[in-house]
């Protein structure tokens, strides 16, 4: 607190002994202790009371500053774009030369499907 080193601890110990003597300083001691104690509370108290009125004025900052948290939060996810399933491409989109028609008299026949079913019939 006073930031005291050792030394200055034991000039103000001797100072004390030579102005109050052995018999009184105990009793000056107790006393200096009671003080300090007495000191130490009246600073919790002032303390406590401080933290009090700013819980108090800040309360309904902190619940608005919540509030405001929230609701971005919500407007973010209404705007937030809808995920959508993913389509599995055509095999013909991947490959744009077989979507061509082809020239010549195999472009007349019809292909067979993929599961090896006969088209009319043949």
């Amino acid at each position: 607190m006073f930031d005291l080193g050792m030394d200055e601890i034991v000039v103000v110990f001797v100072i004390a002994l030579l102005v109050y003597g052995p018999k009184d300083l105990p009793e000056l001691g107790r006393k200096a202790g009671k003080y300090i104690a007495m000191f130490k509370r009246m600073v919790n108290d002032v303390k406590r009371q401080m933290d009090a009125e700013l819980y108090e004025y800040t309360k309904p900052v902190k619940t608005e500053i919540e509030k405001i948290n929230m609701e971005t939060i919500e407007a973010a996810r209404r705007h937030q774009p809808a995920i959508t399933q993913v389509k599995t491409p055509d095999v013909a989109a991947e490959n744009p030369a077989d979507n061509k028609p082809a020239a010549g008299p195999e472009a007349a026949t019809p292909e067979k499907p993929r599961d090896g079913t006969p088209i009319n019939g043949k």
